[in-house]
Parts: C-alpha cells; sequence; structure tokens
C-alpha cells in the first residue's frame, strides 16, 4: 500500500533562494526570531529553510523581510506558519511553510514568481 501524497496547493512553486529574516509570534506574545532562505516560493507563499525551530507552531503569525534583487528595498510582509517540517537530528535545518496575509510590495513579489515560472517553462 502506497502513501497518497495529492498536491493541495493552489498555486505552483518555483525555486527561488531569497535570504528571510523575521520574526514568528505566538498567542502569549512571545516572538521568535528567525533567519532563513526560502526554497521556493508562489504567488501566496513560501517555504523557508531555518536553522533552528525556535518553537515554530502551525498557526502562528509571521512577520518577515527579503529582498528580490540585490540593493532593492526590503520588502515587508506577513503570513501565517502552514506547516512545520523538522528532521529528527537537531542539527538539520527546519523547513516551515508560510501562506501570505500581507505584502505592501505585493506586485514586486508576483512579477518575480511570474517571471520564474515563465522561465522555467521556456526551458522545457
Amino acid at each position: 500500500m502506497g502513501l497518497d501524497f495529492s498536491e493541495r496547493r493552489r498555486y505552483e512553486r518555483v525555486h527561488l533562494e531569497l535570504a528571510v529574516s523575521g520574526q514568528c509570534l505566538d498567542v502569549a506574545g512571545d516572538i521568535y526570531p528567525f533567519q532563513g532562505e526560502t526554497r521556493d516560493v508562489s504567488f501566496e507563499g513560501f517555504c523557508v529553510k531555518v536553522n533552528n525551530s525556535n518553537g515554530f507552531k502551525v498557526g502562528q503569525n509571521v512577520n518577515f523581510n527579503t529582498r528580490l534583487y540585490r540593493g532593492d528595498p526590503l520588502i515587508k510582509a506577513s503570513g501565517r506558519v502552514c506547516w512545520v517540517h523538522a528532521l529528527p537530528s537537531p542539527p538539520s535545518p527546519i523547513n516551515m511553510g508560510v501562506m501570505l496575509t500581507s505584502m505592501l510590495s505585493y506586485r514586486f513579489w508576483y512579477k518575480k514568481v511570474n517571471d520564474k515560472i515563465y522561465q522555467r517553462d521556456k526551458i522545457t
């Protein structure tokens, strides 16, 4: 009997590595800072690789900053943790799925993701 890994994403993801820094906020008001790098992005979210779990949990709110291009101004945004995958051994990176809830520079984000999809489709 095989496992069923059905696709549940509304938008396709593309490989894009962007430096991300931010903080997760829990219901008690505690702040968990993080730094990492996106592994892939979509129009409505991203997967970020971080080096420590800092107690991240599904449902936490996230504030983060990133740049699409070197020299660009910071893009500031908010999101919600949708999933956390931590490997059993502590030195391994943790992957965290974040759904975007607000972003002031969303048109830049959308264009970058769309350009990556178009690039990939032209090559394949």
